[in-house]
């Protein structure tokens, strides 16, 4: 659930409110969330903002976007929403007693009460109540990194690698379709700062709720089944928000619309009804990535993910080895229990072949090796009134074998989630992503307890412990090791429009321990200790203040303590109902990086804007939005960060040779 002050109004026509419910999800994601599942999140979410749910017809699958919300909410927003049809407004929410007052505030956003779609699905009827949107996206450097800088002829002639080989803007474009709820289509462009025209491209085309077909996929898409054991390529958000979200992974096949470049499917994937209570899914995928190759080119050393094609040596992995996915699931829905069975495989054009014929490699030998690759699993949900019991449990042709198991209770107003998970060392699941501490479920097992209640009308409190075991080496980790996690939040909301929050979270992890450079018999405890104290303030319903201090002390006992803090200041001014601003000032110091600090500022939209920062510097971003027409949004966000001790920023071909740097990104967006 989510925690905060702010004033929210239903279905606004402009992206305010918006940007304020990111910002709160921002506040509870993890320090190290991934900025591609952040980015592709976003998505998901303003699609559903610009497009609200019907509280008349609502469906389960629409609802599991949501991430504030627990598979006890969502069965009770659709069960009332059965029981009381037709629902005239949305303050009957009230009558839900699981949802509580800031959750109502928050569904606001994305649902809305009306009346049924009358209108049958024709050519006509599309074309007459479909909405368009095309964005447009350019970042400028107002400066030049080293891989734009000018060389002579023999320097190139001796390291063609040295230099990009495009321009230095980055360039993007998205154009989405959305019709009566029920037709989705769309395609994006994009070209990374470096790259030579544009280097990546997606399109789609998604039909929902047609005859027995629920939905069916054409191009580009994402899909979830189970718990993510065996296949999801969805976005994610984090432990935190796992308190809310573990019970509900199946999320079935939706669109690819970000830019993302790895992490999705391509080809054809359909969900058809097997009468009221079985579905079932199959899908193809096929498409072209990146891999380092051997020195012979028979085999794949490593899989790329970044899509950067920006050097010569990167233009030569583009494209160069196929995976071919395809698979299916199939469920059973009864009035509690849920059944889920899913199967897929998973083939490479070239073989995988990790190099661990080392000491320092061979922490890779459990590692994806081969062609084929073929994982199956049965997943199960069970939802009573006070709790509910999640679970999946897979295999794979190799032997591997993972289990997740989650428990979520809700009595007296204390929301319990407790999970346990074990991933063997031999695991392999080239598409899996779930709970865990390694991007895929491999070689970790552990148990997870996390904690919310809502203490008084003012005061809420949250927390979890996390304890992991990895019974495989990992990268600089030489034997078994463990780790340790522990978080601890309270939230203060005095007033409906400040919040005061305090947050603690400390990471005990162990790691090889190396004496003038040579291995030591035992393992050290690396322990990293990050607190941030945030004051939100709306001083006007025009003006918000948001006020952070954060912490950070990292500690080896090889290696002493790094010390790291930030002050952070972000005022939101919107003068007029056709503009709103946001001004975001960082102050940061830290002994180096591994004491370094994470901050959110507010972004373009469709961005996630969560970055790391460390040294001594000043980050200054102001962005400023207008609304020129209906339907039209213009965006301008300048960047400026300074360093005070270091006479450059980055390293390698990403190096500027200044102590500072200055960005201007511009959006233009235009709804029709």
């Amino acid at each position: 659930m989510l925690t905060a002050a702010v004033t929210l109004s239903a279905q606004t026509e402009h992206r305010d409110d918006f940007d304020t419910f990111v910002e709160l999800l921002a506040d509870l994601a993890d320090d190290e969330a991934e900025e591609e599942w952040g980015s592709e999140l976003m998505e998901d979410l303003y699609e559903l903002y610009c497009h609200p749910l019907n509280l008349n017809d609502l469906h389960e699958e629409q609802l599991t976007e949501l991430p504030f919300l627990t598979s006890l909410q969502i069965g009770d927003l659709i069960d009332y929403a059965d029981r009381h049809q037709p629902v005239v407004s949305t303050g009957e929410l009230m009558s839900i007693t699981s949802l509580d007052y800031t959750t109502r505030r928050l569904l606001q956003l994305f649902l809305y009460a009306g009346p049924l779609p009358q209108k049958k699905l024709t050519l006509k009827n599309l074309l007459a109540h479909s909405d368009h949107e095309l964005t447009l996206r350019s970042d400028i450097p107002l400066y030049t990194r080293m891989g734009f800088a000018d060389y002579p002829a023999s320097v190139l002639s001796a390291n063609p690698n040295k230099v990009y080989l495009g321009s230095q803007p980055y360039l993007s474009a998205r154009y989405t379709l959305e019709a009566m709820g029920r037709v989705e289509a769309g395609f994006q462009l994009e070209k990374d700062a470096g790259e030579s025209g544009v280097d990546y491209w997606a399109a789609y085309a998604l039909l929902r709720r047609t005859g027995p077909v629920d939905v069916l996929a054409v191009g580009d898409y994402r899909i979830s089944f189970g718990m993510g054991l065996v296949v999801n390529t969805a976005s994610g958000f984090g432990k935190t928000m796992m308190l809310s979200s573990i019970g509900r992974m199946d999320r079935g096949i939706r669109r690819h619309s970000g830019m993302a470049e790895s992490g999705y499917m391509s080809g054809v994937a359909s969900t058809v009804r097997l009468g009221s209570r079985m579905r079932f899914s199959a899908f193809f995928s096929q498409r072209n990535t990146d891999g380092t190759l051997t020195e012979d080119g028979s085999a794949i050393t490593s899989v790329r993910t970044d899509g950067m094609h920006r050097t010569q040596s990167e233009q030569r992995r583009k494209g160069n080895l196929r995976k071919t996915d395809f698979g299916g699931n199939i469920s059973w829905q009864g009035e509690h229990l849920r059944l889920s069975a899913t199967a897929v495989h998973t083939r490479y054009s070239l073989p995988l072949q990790p190099r661990h014929d080392t000491a320092a490699s061979l922490y890779r030998l459990y590692n994806a090796s081969g062609s084929d690759f073929t994982a199956f699993s049965l997943a199960y949900r069970y939802i009573a009134r006070q709790f509910t019991l999640s679970g999946e449990t897979a295999s794979t042709a190799q032997g591997g074998v993972g289990s997740l198991l989650a428990l979520q209770s809700e009595l007296s107003g204390h929301q319990l989630t407790l999970i346990g998970r074990y991933y063997s060392a031999d695991f392999v699941s080239i598409n899996g992503k779930t709970f865990g501490n390694n991007s895929h479920p491999q070689n970790e097992s552990g148990i997870y307890v996390g904690w919310q209640r809502q203490l008084s009308r003012v005061l809420r409190a949250e927390a979890y412990a996390d304890y992991m075991y990895f019974p495989w080496l990992k990268y600089q980790v030489s034997k078994p090791s463990n780790a340790l996690e522990l978080m601890a939040q309270l939230s203060y909301t005095p007033t409906a429009r400040q919040l005061v929050s305090l947050r603690y979270r400390t990471k005990s992890q162990q790691r090889d321990w190396k004496v003038d450079g040579t291995l030591h018999d035992e393992l050290i405890l690396h322990t990293t200790h990050t607190a941030r104290l945030m004051h939100v303030w709306d001083v006007l319903p025009q003006l918000r203040l948001k006020s952070m201090l954060n912490g950070s002390l990292s500690h080896r006992p090889d290696k002493g303590n790094s010390i790291g803090w930030s002050l952070s200041e972000n005022v939101s001014w919107k003068p007029f109902a056709w503009m709103q601003t946001s001004l975001a000032v960082t102050y940061f110091h830290t002994d180096d990086y591994s004491s370094r600090i994470y901050l959110y500022e507010p972004s373009l939209l469709y961005t996630f804007g969560m970055s790391a920062v460390y040294d001594q510097g000043l980050r200054a971003a102001l962005l400023a939005t207008i609304h020129p027409w209906k339907g039209v949004d213009i965006t301008a966000k300048i960047g400026h960060t300074h360093m005070f001790q270091n006479p450059t920023i980055g390293t390698g071909l990403d190096l500027i040779p200044s102590s500072h740097r200055e960005d201007l990104q511009l959006q233009l967006r235009w709804s029709f």
